[in-house]
């Protein structure tokens, strides 16, 4: 067998990628290149799935990109635009040669680290950080602020921007559905063509080349939707920005000003560096042609600050504080959609614990229960360079985006560690927060960014070669335009806070955890990222995972909200059925200890939290005239004890509970104990169950419950126990109806 040599693969798939380029300007020479690059976008572009423009396409946008940069310096080489299925068909393969090959190039990059050959890689095709709409509310409500700044310095303004950008989608869209009846009428004459010719006895030669050619119903009524949209959607998809549906129209001035900043053509292609970073394609007529609508927005808003950048006064006194204030009120405006507003604090100041004398500062913080969130926004770029090999460009955004409000948060967390009485002060409203520091169990460090950072937040513990977290300490990063979406979903604290614990957790994981933010959230929500949720059998010796297509509801989510999608989609937790009993019961004493178990139970895979919410079941319709029923479950190092009686007190089931737990988690050698207990009274509404309690600490040897474990008798089960044997667990049932499935 021929050993694999990845040299030669990469050397072939460059070959065939300058053969593709030769044979695109060979057809082009013989074309119209305007117009077998209008035809290719409009092909691409009405494959859609929800009707929206520039939304998910996969290659795509990548591939309109390269053929953009062959097509461009052709313009005005050919006059034919007529231009056949068998022309333009050869050219999306070809596309496809170029784009194999320099994503694959990207990846033999032995002088980058990995991350960053990882982001180069992914900027060969992916585009846009954020759903259109979010990124075109940013440049509306940061940018436009300074409306007539930018409009005095570049001769338009942001929120004109955003008009113009936004006219051009619909206008596709109306295009599209004014030609439907025209592309499905000629569709359907070669496919009846097509059936025709193949009924008859007999052919004639042009018969018969009509059927070897299109082969198939199906393949002849293709080729009637793309010979249309070849000789007449095409011409009419280029657009003239002074002719949008726009009021007050835009002005000369306005269309030359949006050209300048945002479009390429043949006058200023050699000068452009990364086409990417022109999402509009300028024809020689001055018409409009555009790719991916996300990009485009990313782009804008780029383009526009690196403007402000110039005036540096403007930038640091107005531009870059106004951009600060409004990323701290966005986030403060998400986190009171998951908390309640009251344990929600912003712009804090507390005692330096480094400093003698001094105060440090805090964007926000919130108080839920035994929880403590630090956040820290910050509002930095992530520069474009950084994500195409710019090593040093990458490290420096990350440190300014997320590494440097770590620090912060950490010094928060040592003056909480330092002090007794802790106190936190809003410096606008003077409102307070302070707590005892032995009240706090559990405190994340949140660093919210501008910027979506490409996918960095959610691999943090894959900079070390980049010399960042090399503590393997990480905080929970997310960018704002993605912390909108999780708000969207129907999120109570408990569930939040466990998705930023199994974020963090997943750093540390000897697997591998792949995905982008949305992804891992979705199936957060349908797993809670437990592997015990997610393989099962042999699969559970894998050793890396990739979760991709679960964010498919927000696709919808936006879709509905742009009246594209007839049904609001149920973003929520998914729980085994009837579990949500027990959280729900949880809710309703509402107290530090109550929360945190809740958030402990989230973390028990759904097969142990269905048998718990069957036994407290069982254990509430049970007779219990012998005394205390026990039950015990373990799973990793956590042992959940349900303890039930019908003729003790309240107070000897919760004497009976605590040592029992101390007994069982002791015995398990276990970190964690949950322990729920059952008090059943004839006649009175039944509840799952009436109290419940929480202990963590570390084991270690203890004679004196050893010589209690020795006394108690234990259940010899050494031997199978018969199916209809009265159960060792003491409740006077048969085995087979009660804890076989637990010791099975």
């Amino acid at each position: 067998m021929e050993e694999f040599n990845l040299k030669k693969v990469v050397t072939d798939l460059n070959n065939k990628k300058l053969a593709a380029i030769q044979n695109i300007e060979a057809t082009l020479d013989t074309v119209c290149a305007e117009t077998m690059l209008s035809l290719q976008i409009a092909q691409l572009l009405t494959t859609t799935e929800n009707g929206n423009i520039g939304d998910t396409y996969g290659t795509h946008p990548a591939m309109i990109e390269r053929l953009a940069e062959i097509a461009i310096p052709k313009f005005g080489v050919s006059p034919n635009k007529q231009i056949s299925m068998f022309q333009s068909n050869p050219v999306y393969s070809l596309l496809q040669d170029i784009l194999h090959a320099d994503m694959i190039s990207t990846r033999q990059s032995d002088d980058l680290p990995s991350i960053s050959e990882d982001l180069k890689h992914s900027s060969e095709v992916i585009r846009g950080n954020a759903y259109p709409e979010q990124t075109a509310a940013k440049i509306r409500q940061i940018q436009g602020k300074f409306d007539s700044w930018f409009e005095a310095r570049v001769g338009i303004s942001p929120n004109r921007v955003v008009d113009v950008t936004s006219a051009l989608v619909p206008r596709i869209e109306e295009l599209y559905s004014n030609e439907m009846d025209h592309i499905r009428k000629n569709a359907e004459s070669y496919q009846n063509q097509f059936i025709d010719y193949k009924n008859q006895a007999t052919r004639g030669k042009e018969e018969q080349d009509f059927i070897d050619s299109l082969q198939s119903e199906e393949a002849a009524y293709i080729y009637g939707c793309v010979e249309y949209i070849n000789l007449e959607m095409c011409h009419k998809w280029p657009a003239e920005l002074t002719e949008l549906a726009l009021l007050p129209v835009v002005t000369i001035k306005e269309a030359d000003a949006f050209k300048g900043l945002f479009a390429v053509g043949k006058h200023n292609i050699s000068q452009v560096e990364h086409i990417q970073r022109k999402p509009f394609y300028q024809l020689l007529d001055g018409r409009l042609l555009f790719g991916d609508i996300s990009n485009a927005y990313d782009v804008i808003f780029d383009e526009l600050e690196a403007i402000a950048k110039k005036d540096n006064k403007f930038f640091s006194n107005q531009y870059q504080k106004y951009k600060s204030k409004w990323l701290e009120l966005r986030a403060y405006e998400h986190l009171c959609q998951i908390f309640p507003k009251s344990d929600v604090y912003q712009s804090l100041c507390y005692p330096d614990p480094d400093k003698i004398n001094a105060e440090a500062e805090m964007d926000l913080a919130v108080k839920w229960g035994p929880f403590l969130l630090v956040v820290e926004a910050k509002s930095k770029q992530f520069r474009f360079e950084g994500r195409v090999g710019d090593v040093g460009r990458l490290r420096t955004d990350i440190v300014r985006n997320i590494q440097d409000g770590f620090e912060q948060s950490l010094r928060a967390k040592r003056y909480i560690a330092s002090s007794n009485e802790c106190h936190f002060k809003e410096k606008k409203t003077g409102k307070l927060l302070s707590f005892k520091s032995d009240d706090v169990k559990k405190i994340f460090s949140i660093s919210i960014t501008f910027n979506h950072l490409a996918d960095v937040a959610t691999r943090l513990h894959q900079l070390g070669d980049l010399n960042l977290f090399t503590d393997k300490d990480y905080p929970f990063s997310i960018c704002e335009s993605d912390f909108e979406l999780l708000t969207k979903a129907k999120l109570t604290p408990d569930v939040f806070l466990y998705y930023i614990q199994r974020r963090i957790e997943l750093f540390s994981d000897k697997r591998e955890w792949m995905g982008d933010e949305l992804d891992l959230f979705s199936a957060y929500l349908d797993t809670r990222l437990l592997f015990d949720n997610l393989v099962f059998g042999e699969e559970k010796c894998i050793s890396s995972m990739s979760f991709s297509g679960y964010s498919d509801q927000y696709d919808e989510l936006m879709a509905f909200e742009r009246g594209e999608y007839p049904d609001k989609p149920d973003i929520k937790l998914n729980l085994p059925p009837g579990t949500e009993q027990l959280f729900e019961t949880l809710k309703d004493y509402d107290d530090d200890s109550a929360r945190w178990i809740a958030f402990a139970l989230l973390a028990l895979s759904d097969s142990l939290l269905h048998k718990i919410t069957q036994s407290l079941l069982n254990i509430g319709l049970d007779s219990l005239n012998n005394g205390f029923r026990t039950m015990t479950f373990v799973e990793n190092d956590t042992v959940i004890v349900l303890v039930g009686t019908k003729i003790h007190s309240f107070d000897d089931l919760r004497s009976h509970m605590a040592n029992k737990a101390l007994l069982e988690k002791y015995r398990y050698k276990a970190k964690k104990c949950i322990v729920i207990g059952v008090k059943y009274c004839a006649g009175n509404p039944i509840k799952l169950f009436n109290t419940a309690d929480y202990i963590e600490f570390k084991w270690v040897h203890d004679e004196s419950i050893e010589q209690v474990l020795a006394s108690i008798p234990k259940a010899n089960i050494t031997k199978k126990i018969g199916r209809n044997e009265i159960c060792f667990c003491g409740s006077g049932r048969k085995f087979k109806k009660c804890c076989i499935n637990r010791i099975q």
